[in-house]
């Protein structure tokens, strides 16, 4: 492939990524937790282009161009901190700073920051989703029946029924915790970059707000304007694409 179409092509893939991604903030920007993300570009490496003359030991050839090849999605950045939505909800936590909440899902043990609990029919405390939370002992919390109306979370993850203690909900950290792995339904599974998790009760670098949950960190504006930004670029990426193909389309008729 031409090297200007193929750099043109780059730039129209990852613009169009990148627009995905700020799209996903937009339709998220109401879900619990959720984090937002920026996209990230870099140049792909610069390549050495074929020289005949150098080849040819033309005197005056002393070098070969090294053109770059292109644009791709590097990474996705995090945005800002989830703000903390005071509910009133006694089943209700939030957590700031480190730390995800451990979660009994179909394919294991998974992790949130969506703190927005309540207790079902058999007791469990568990996850909008009906995902079993986890104690600092690894053990879906259950409380008791007939007890179930009474349920509240202290500041220190205490799930207290009756003014009685159940259990102590288990805090994960990691220490690469970029490395998570999206599972769907705002949960995370352990990745080979996260590290092993390490789960126990909340500590200095997870504080938790009873009552209230994390709202979604999507700036709207923000990211509409980024959005644009991103348009306009795969704009003129398309353009650049079609006078690098005309371009060849014209050398092919020369030839």
């Amino acid at each position: 492939m031409d090297i200007g179409l193929s750099i043109a092509t780059s730039a129209l893939t990852a613009t169009q990524q990148g627009v995905s991604v700020y799209a996903n903030d937009l339709v998220n920007s109401n879900t619990p937790a959720f984090s937002a993300t920026a996209p990230i570009f870099a140049g792909l490496p610069a390549a050495l282009q074929p020289n005949a003359a150098l080849a040819a030991n033309v005197k005056g050839a002393s070098f070969q161009a090294s053109i770059g090849q292109g644009v791709y999605l590097a990474s996705e950045e995090p945005m800002s901190q989830s703000p903390v939505v005071v509910t009133g909800i006694p089943t209700d936590v939030a957590i700031s700073g480190s730390g995800y909440f451990a979660v009994k899902t179909a394919a294991g043990v998974g992790y949130t920051r969506d703190g927005q609990f309540t207790v079902d029919a058999s007791g469990n405390l568990v996850t909008q989703q009906g995902q079993p939370v986890l104690s600092t002992t690894g053990q879906p919390i259950t409380v008791p029946l007939k007890d179930t109306q009474s349920v509240q979370i202290d500041a220190m993850g205490n799930v207290r029924a009756a003014g009685a203690q159940v259990a102590q909900i288990g805090i994960a950290t990691f220490t690469n915790p970029q490395g998570l792995v999206a599972a769907g339904q705002n949960t995370f599974v352990a990745g080979p970059n996260s590290g092993a998790p390490t789960l126990g009760a909340a500590a200095s670098g997870a504080a938790l707000t009873p009552g209230a949950i994390l709202g979604s960190s999507t700036d709207l504006s923000q990211t509409l304007v980024s959005m644009e930004d991103l348009s306009r670029s795969f704009a003129l990426d398309a353009h650049a694409a079609q006078n690098a193909s005309q371009m060849l389309a014209w050398a092919a008729q020369i030839a």
